[in-house]
């Protein structure tokens, strides 16, 4: 009986401090929870993309059912299901860690300023409180313990101001008045000392990631340089990755490049027509650039930057203008660029869908780069088996089972004084290819990269 008694007792009085962990637990999850989801409906707003889908897509997963379970009192449900609230509870706190460590290195970093402040904190705090007693316990009886004394300048320097003593001399409320202001002051230097701590952490971070990126493009080679992130820019960016082609994309608006970098591509924020990004992006080293930005006028400075780097350098660049379309191309065929129009491109496609719907669709599925039938060109190594042969001496479509479609040669152009591409479309069995000729072929993926990687081109 004595014993049930005790037992009762030890639960009475362990129950209420656990009651208090449990509220202080579940708060943290439901505060920790709403701003992370309140977070990521404000980005996808400022994005402009925001939908129902979105959503639905980013509340339906693991991790937003831990966090329901993680909010589940801990008592409500019977013993074998507690097992997974404390499974959650151990997700979400493992979450946490990060962050936790990430407050333990600012205060780590910080500790020589919050040794100081905590010291004089603390001398301040050791004489008002032996101020204050001697000023009033001959006539105060609620300062006339020390341990109250104390109470009374903690509460009174962190502004808590509870009320439950205070000074009736007029020499104890000059020490209280000095004692406030004190603590406004205290309050204010802490908070400048932390918020100073997290600014370092935050810059440090931040040049942190900027090394990391810069170090990973110093590391490219024959890699593509992207001017510009918009919609067009995403989906080549998405093809070129989906075709594990190493690419860095240079965005001088900082939202477009930071959404870049969430992505998971290699970004800098900066102008590309400043040739010291370009430099700093490895134009020297790039295999190709593609200049996609909105403006045909940035586009030019772009490109003639490139050219004046880089003279050899393929360059893909974007033509926006509706009006003199044919005159703006000129201009960046001249810089010896490559062009693209979206709105004539877009008006091909669907005049060539309309006249040949069937044609339309072989020639758009060997285009998309998801489809298991692919396009591509394949550079003949000199000296290799097949330099120098014809192409009916070859064993090409018997072998790898590719069809080639054109052969792609630098010729050089005795009117302009410049070498220039000449394409030939169904090539014959006679043609002979060599070290200077680029086969454009068709055929399946594995194909492709089989008979590349079999003579050795790049």
């Amino acid at each position: 009986m004595v014993y049930k008694g005790a037992k009762i007792l030890e639960y009475q009085t362990i129950r209420p401090f656990f009651t208090i962990i449990e509220i202080f637990t579940i708060s943290v999850i439901i505060i920790e929870f709403i701003i992370n989801y309140a977070t990521f409906i404000a980005v996808l707003i400022k994005k402009k993309e925001f939908s129902f889908k979105a959503f639905l897509n980013q509340f339906i997963n693991t991790l937003f059912l831990a966090n329901i379970i993680a909010m589940i009192p801990f008592y409500i449900l019977p013993y074998p299901y507690t097992l997974l609230v404390v499974l959650a509870r151990l997700l979400q706190f493992g979450r946490f860690s990060k962050k936790i460590q990430e407050l333990l290195d600012v205060i780590k970093n910080s500790f020589y300023e919050l040794t100081w402040f905590f010291t004089i904190f603390a001398f301040f705090l050791f004489v008002s409180s032996i101020s204050i007693y001697i000023a009033e316990s001959p006539y105060n009886p609620a300062f006339r313990s020390l341990f109250n004394a104390v109470w009374w300048s903690i509460v009174t320097a962190t502004t808590v101001g509870y009320g439950d003593i205070v000074p009736i001399t007029k020499t104890g409320k000059i020490i209280a008045s000095f004692l406030m202001i004190f603590g406004i002051i205290s309050i204010a230097m802490l908070t400048g000392i932390i918020t100073s701590a997290f600014t370092r952490k935050i810059i440090e971070s931040k040049l942190n990631k900027e090394a990391t990126m810069q170090k990973k493009i110093n590391e490219l080679l024959n890699h593509y340089i992207i001017c510009g992130f918009g919609k067009i820019t995403s989906l080549v960016a998405e093809a070129l990755k989906s075709n594990n082609q190493d690419f860095v994309i240079i965005e001088k608006d900082k939202d477009k490049a930071n959404d870049a970098i969430d992505h998971g591509y290699l970004a800098v924020n900066a102008d590309a027509a400043d040739e010291t990004v370009l430099m700093q992006t490895g134009i020297m080293r790039a295999k190709g650039i593609a200049i996609l930005t909105n403006s045909d006028a940035e586009n030019l400075y772009i490109l003639m930057s490139a050219k004046e780097l880089n003279k050899d350098i393929f360059a893909i660049a974007r033509v926006n203008a509706r009006e003199n379309e044919e005159e703006a191309i000129k201009r960046f065929k001249r810089l010896g660029a490559t062009t693209i129009s979206p709105y004539h491109a877009s008006a091909t496609r669907v005049a060539r869908m309309i006249l040949a719907p069937h044609a339309a669709d072989a020639l758009f599925s060997i285009a998309g780069s998801r489809e298991a039938i692919e396009i591509d060109e394949i550079g003949i190594p000199k000296g290799g088996i097949y330099d120098g042969k014809m192409i009916k001496q070859t064993n090409i479509r018997s072998t790898y089972n590719l069809m080639i479609i054109a052969l792609a040669q630098e010729v050089f152009n005795p009117n302009e004084q410049k070498i220039e591409k000449k394409l030939k479309f169904n090539p014959s069995g006679d043609d002979i290819i060599d070290a200077d000729t680029i086969l454009i072929c068709v055929g399946l993926s594995q194909d492709l990269q089989r008979f590349k990687k079999d003579i050795g081109s790049t």
